[in-house]
């Protein structure tokens, strides 16, 4: 809902009447910063790997999913991540592992009725497991998630049915 109100209102501001270059650009992007400063920025449909590839240990998280690019950088507008649940192993991605905690929510997984374990390989509801968890939760997170530089590195993310 509010990325659609973002898209909306975003392209109008700071001002309706500037160029569009001088105003601002909602994002279906993740982004992040390495050690020099260097913004990337990912984009790709649901399930190409934003949040995984923007959850690098090396970089800070600016954020996974939902951005606003203006004339003076980059900022998050959800102040949290949606990522995908299936198959999720600490060993493969530890960040958005250990985000699972009090204050995370987890939707359409299974879990042990007895033990509460959540059962990431489940997929017996859906296979659009998923858990939101705000971007405090991972330890290398940008608070607050902006820059006030351009991207360096502009990526899109692409996929089919087939896995090319």
């Amino acid at each position: 809902g509010v990325f659609t109100i973002m898209n909306y209102l975003m392209p109008l501001m700071p001002n309706r009447d500037l160029p569009p270059a001088d105003r601002a650009l909602p994002l279906h992007a993740s982004a992040n910063i390495g050690p020099d400063n260097d913004v990337s920025i990912f984009f790709g449909l649901s399930g190409t790997g934003k949040t995984t590839l923007s959850a690098d240990p090396k970089r800070a998280l600016i954020g996974d999913d939902e951005h606003v690019w203006h004339a003076n950088g980059v900022f998050n507008i959800e102040g949290g991540c949606y990522a995908k649940t299936v198959g999720l192993t600490r060993e493969k991605e530890p960040e958005i592992y250990d985000a699972i905690r009090f204050g995370s929510i987890l939707e359409n997984v299974g879990f042990d009725d007895m033990t509460g374990e959540v059962d990431y390989d489940d997929t017996s509801i859906t296979e659009n497991t998923r858990v939101a968890y705000p971007l405090k939760f991972i330890p290398n997170a940008r608070i607050p998630a902006k820059v006030e530089h351009h991207p360096k590195q502009i990526i899109l993310l692409t996929c089919d049915a087939f896995g090319i």
